[in-house]
């Protein structure tokens, strides 16, 4: 409720730390309360909760910020034990303004497996007046932006899930831009080793500066979140992957390998220690998967005899996928 005085009140190019502590609503337990205080609606039981609940907070915040001609840039975001904080840059930009569908999309999760896809709200794209349709002004005057709806995946030929042929489910909308500015990240990472160095000794004479008692959970959190795909929202969860297909826990080191060598790239993310952030496809994914299980067999999946007549009791069959060989 503070957040609306706050974005107007801040002077341009200031820094605000926001926390939330209703980790509830924003990691899906409450979906309705959600929605109700934050305009988006969380994924339930999905396994990217953690940062979810960061690009909803960004996602709120970026949409009040423009509603007075202002725009945000977030430092650091960062989930911590039962919440999650904030530090974004708020800036007086009015034609920035006009580029924030470019930084929200929706997300689509597949209903019977981890896959998932963010879809952009809109995208832009420069084209002369000829082509936008104008035809009193010269052409080859200049370029123009043009926004044009983004698409999901049924019109990307994708109706139900590849792997699985699930439905999706829709979630969002969120923040789709970057979570960190590196430059800052770095800065304060080099501000903590050179403190530690100095052992409280100030090089230049003056008042000693010890370092902090927190230095180095603050410095491991910090190295954490400057090996993150930037650009890449969203993770996949390798425990809730392997739990698909009732297999054993793939080795991080042998699925990031795997993901490597397919010529992707691939991180970790600060707060889940089962996370795996890549901008492989969901289909490479699960390329990996079935390789895996192919030298791992998993165990049978137990029937659950409380199931009703006629329904699927569920298979460990790894997800199908026309593209299935991986190449080693």
């Amino acid at each position: 409720p503070f957040l609306d005085g706050a974005l107007q009140s801040i002077v341009d190019g200031g820094l605000m730390c926001i926390t939330c502590t209703d980790m509830a609503a924003l990691g899906g337990s409450h979906p309705e309360t959600c929605y109700g205080r934050y305009g988006a609606f969380p994924v339930q039981r999905s396994g990217y909760l953690q940062e979810l609940a960061l690009r909803i907070l960004l996602y709120h915040v970026s949409i009040i910020a423009g509603r007075y001609g202002r725009t945000i840039r977030p430092v650091l975001s960062v989930g911590m034990a039962f919440y999650c904080r904030v530090f974004v840059e708020v800036w007086d930009d009015k034609a920035g303004v006009n580029n924030l569908a470019l930084s929200h999309g929706h997300l689509f999760q597949s209903i019977k497996c981890s896959s998932f896809h963010v879809t952009p709200v809109a995208t832009n794209e420069s084209v002369s007046a000829k082509q936008n349709g104008t035809t009193n002004e010269n052409p080859n005057k200049k370029l123009s932006n043009v926004y044009r709806n983004g698409r999901g995946p049924c019109d990307l030929g994708e109706a139900v899930c590849s792997e699985t042929g699930g439905s999706y489910k829709l979630g969002g909308p969120i923040w789709t831009g970057p979570l960190h500015d590196l430059d800052v990240v770095n800065d304060a990472i080099a501000r903590l080793e050179k403190s530690e160095e100095n052992n409280g000794i100030n090089p230049t004479g003056g008042t000693p500066v010890h370092p902090l008692k927190m230095t180095k959970t603050l410095h491991g959190l910090l190295v954490s979140v400057s090996e993150e795909l930037p650009d890449v929202p969203l993770y996949h969860s390798l425990p809730a992957i392997c739990s698909t297909v009732n297999s054993s826990t793939i080795p991080r080191k042998s699925f990031n390998a795997a993901l490597v060598n397919a010529g992707y790239r691939v991180s970790a993310y600060h707060k889940d220690p089962g996370a795996v952030k890549t901008d492989a496809p969901n289909h490479v994914v699960w390329d990996v998967v079935r390789g895996w299980c192919k030298e791992n067999p998993p165990q049978p999946r137990k029937v659950n005899k409380r199931h009703r007549k006629g329904e699927d009791p569920g298979s460990n069959a790894p997800p199908k996928h026309p593209h299935s060989d991986v190449a080693s």
